[in-house]
């Protein structure tokens, strides 16, 4: 105890030196400084009061104007229109407010975003925290307001409807802001957009249906995903809890059941791919190609031996055929002089092991299997 007093003691005496020797550094320094200004003219020291006041009122000016321009400063780098007379204002505060060039007036207050006007509606989302409001693209007002519905999420119209969220769950309103679907569906990151008078939602239990305009299931949600309406064709994709795929059509209606390995839409059709065959659709569902390929590699195999002990490879009559699914490449093997399938495309890796013998081995297993030119199972047991 009584040496962590004396080491007390020892610091509060340096500390004092310290506090000393700032104090008579200063009054030195002052002393100096008082010196040198009485031994200056009286216009030299009238200059420099002069430049010090201009420097502290430049600062002070300085400093209003970054208080000023944080506020009310604008990227207009950010600026955005609505419509033709209508746009939105950015700012250095990272808000922004609308402006109506014909009444030369901001028509909201500062908000965090504007989203972009809508291609089919008149009315936009604007964003305050934790809250969401519309706005009419046309004039700049608020149609619906942000602080007094507790719409914490909320979608464009379509339809003359809109989704929003409230108290967790999602529900659509009208243009009077009036509830016309009750606010009972699970939100599940989609764009919950009418077409022909139907919806993509998701209940409860995490699957996917289609409802109508008064919240009906017209689709029973018993589906891992159902596609948002193909622009062309009215379709629209599902996939059911097992992950097979099928079509639906614009009225909802089953066009292809939930009975293929996956389908997509291209530019002018649907492909199909199932069992190791894709083929190309049109929207009537004519098969446009009966065998469709993303890709064609002869297959060699090992003849003989030569005088090194290297394998000497030739050429087969047989070739690889690969097509693309869900981002995943599948092999399979086709006879290149005939094209007939002999192998389907359901494999990670293909290759020829002698002129007779297919070596292949699926995705995510570690056994290879032994198939004769005739697409038949050798030996399994490798």
């Amino acid at each position: 105890m009584k040496r962590l007093t004396q080491i007390f003691q020892a610091l509060l005496g340096v500390v004092a030196l310290i506090f000393t020797a700032i104090i008579a550094f200063g009054r030195l320094t002052w002393r100096t400084i008082r010196n040198w200004w009485k031994n200056r003219s009286k216009w030299l020291r009238r200059s420099i009061a002069t430049v010090l006041i201009l420097i502290s009122v430049g600062f002070v000016a300085l400093m209003a104007y970054a208080y000023y321009d944080s506020e009310y400063g604008r990227w207009y780098w950010e600026d955005n229109y609505l419509s033709e007379n209508v746009e939105v204002h950015g700012f250095h505060d990272y808000k922004v407010r609308v402006y109506n060039y014909s009444t030369g007036e901001y028509t909201t207050p500062k908000v965090n975003w504007v989203a972009d006007s809508p291609a089919n509606d008149s009315l936009t989302v604007y964003a305050i925290p934790n809250k969401r409001g519309y706005i009419d693209v046309n004039t700049g007002r608020i149609v619906i307001d942000a602080e007094a519905n507790d719409y914490c999420k909320a979608w464009v119209f379509s339809e003359g409807l809109a989704a929003v969220m409230k108290d967790g769950k999602i529900g659509f309103i009208n243009a009077n802001n009036e509830v016309v679907i009750p606010f009972k569906f699970s939100y599940n990151h989609a764009d919950y957009i009418f077409n022909n008078g139907y919806c993509v939602m998701q209940s409860e239990d995490g699957f996917e249906g289609v409802i109508d305009k008064t919240g009906e299931w017209v689709i029973e949600p018993i589906y891992k995903s159902v596609s948002d309406v193909h622009s062309v064709s009215g379709y629209r994709i599902i996939v059911d809890k097992h992950g097979q795929y099928g079509v639906l059509d614009a009225s909802s209606q089953l066009v292809y059941p939930a009975d293929y390995d996956y389908i997509s839409f291209v530019d002018d059709g649907i492909m199909i791919a199932d069992d190791g065959v894709k083929q190309m659709l049109d929207f009537a569902c004519e098969v446009v190609k009966p065998f469709v390929v993303d890709s064609l590699d002869i297959l060699c195999y090992p003849s003989y031996c030569d005088e090194n002990g290297y394998d000497v490879y030739e050429y087969s009559r047989f070739a690889t055929y690969m097509i693309y699914i869900d981002n995943i490449d599948y092999y399979g093997v086709i006879d290149r002089f005939t094209g007939e399938m002999i192998i389907p495309a359901i494999y990670s890796d293909v290759r020829m092991i002698s002129d007779e013998l297919f070596e292949v081995q699926k995705y995510n297993e570690i056994e290879r299997v032994l198939m004769d030119t005739n697409g038949n199972i050798v030996n399994s047991n490798l």
